[in-house]
């Protein structure tokens, strides 16, 4: 009797174990992942989304009904609320710098320590034409890219082939909706705005109330898709022509295929263009040719914003002229694997403002008369081993020091 039953006893132990172990082990990661989500909400309710707002942003994008990279919209595009844009913090790649407190609070009481030690921005700040000028005509040396032309258009691609700038520099191949997409020359040949406002990201903007003389400039540059929500303009201001994302964003944020791939298949188009609608009918930089995954995920996304009449028109970076921008920074002293997309643009910059000021430029979670600030005006993930910000912001003090740019630290009148 009891060898009869012997097969059904076996078969029942894996069916009533292994759902048990299933739903142990993911009820115990959530729960650890989940603790320290609730101590950064608990610490800075304006900085963090709690875990709430975590959830409602997820079904704000439901895949139900979105197109691909050449589908067209069944239904109007719902429009974003009102300064909205999805927050940083529930992308996992993004979400793994933020720390926990006792690493936050660590971090800023070693750098209460280290801001003592900077010396402070030369007083009553001049512009220096003659450094400024000096200093375009280093950054990007090559004759054919000066004046506004860094950028891929529709003249510069020879044989519809383009090469990476990175350590292992391949031949991209650049498909014919996308050479149609480039400009045919760069919308800024020739243009030299009065004064530029170069927006970083730095929790420095805090209260800072800058907003209105950011907004000011003739031109404002803007990274990484910044949020914009209301409580934050009056110390970032609401103005942008300019707004960058990185093509790793474009992985962990539009692949319509999901976040833990390499390669993107087909773009959220919908999602890209509700987030783009916060910036206005702004250029969208894509730094794009660095490898050729990172050229494909340009291409994509510019595909996608075409063939939906999207307001932002996409622009490329021509790569060599990043590429020697990044090598210039490395013979000055930045011997960080790359420079930041704060830096790079600095210089470019001044190849088409007359004054560049920057805002939001600051390395440290202190600030001059020890208050605690956060890595981000918007949240506190750490920066990417990538960079070297405290040589960079080095580099841009003396910049400010010899009149070639104007670093702002400090509170705006």
């Amino acid at each position: 009797m009891r060898s009869q039953y012997r097969p059904c006893v076996l078969l029942l132990v894996p069916l009533t174990v292994v759902p048990f172990l299933l739903y142990y082990t993911s009820a115990r990661l959530t729960l650890r992942d989940m603790l320290s989500w609730r101590k950064l909400a608990r610490r800075n309710a304006s900085s963090f989304s709690s875990l709430l707002e975590l959830d409602d942003a997820d079904s704000d994008y439901s895949d139900e009904g979105l197109e691909g990279i050449t589908g067209t919209a069944d239904s109007p595009m719902e429009q974003p609320k009102a300064g909205k844009t999805r927050p940083l913090q529930k992308f996992g790649p993004y979400a793994k710098y933020i720390p926990k407190e006792s690493v936050a609070l660590e971090k800023f009481l070693a750098d209460q320590a280290a801001v003592q030690s900077i010396p402070t921005e030369a007083p009553g700040w001049v512009y220096n034409k003659t450094a400024a000028d000096l200093f375009r005509n280093r950054i990007v040396s090559d004759s054919r890219y000066v004046n506004g032309n860094f950028l891929v258009t529709q003249g510069n691609v020879v044989k519809k082939v383009l090469k990476t700038y990175g350590k292992k520099p391949k031949i991209v191949k650049v498909p014919s909706d996308v050479l149609r997409g480039f400009p045919k020359e760069s919308p800024f040949k020739n243009k030299r705005f009065n004064t530029c406002s170069v927006v970083g990201n730095g929790g420095i903007l805090t209260g800072s109330g800058c907003g209105k003389e950011i907004d000011a400039s003739e031109f404002v540059f803007r990274f990484n898709m910044a949020p914009m929500y209301e409580e934050y303009l009056e110390d970032i201001g609401q103005k942008t022509n300019l707004i960058t994302i990185n093509p790793s964003m474009i992985r962990y944020r539009y692949n319509y295929g999901g976040t833990r791939k390499v390669t993107v298949k087909t773009i959220n188009v919908r999602a890209l263009m509700s987030d783009l609608s916060v910036y206005g009918d702004s250029y969208l930089w894509i730094w794009a040719f660095e490898t050729a995954t990172n050229a494909d995920h340009a291409f994509k996304a510019q595909q996608a914003l075409q063939g939906n009449s999207a307001r932002n028109q996409v622009i490329l970076p021509y790569p060599r002229v990043t590429g020697s921008m990044k090598s210039f920074w490395k013979n000055n002293g930045i011997r960080a694997q790359k420079a930041s997309s704060g830096l790079l643009f600095v210089g470019l910059a001044t190849q088409i403002c007359e004054e560049v000021h920057l805002y939001g430029f600051w390395p440290f979670h202190s600030d001059r008369n020890n208050r605690r600030l956060t890595e981000h005006y918007y949240d506190n993930a750490f920066a990417t081993k990538f960079h070297r910000i405290s040589d960079e912001f080095r580099q841009l003090q003396h910049l400010h020091n010899t009149g070639v740019l104007r670093l702002t630290t400090h509170e705006c009148q």
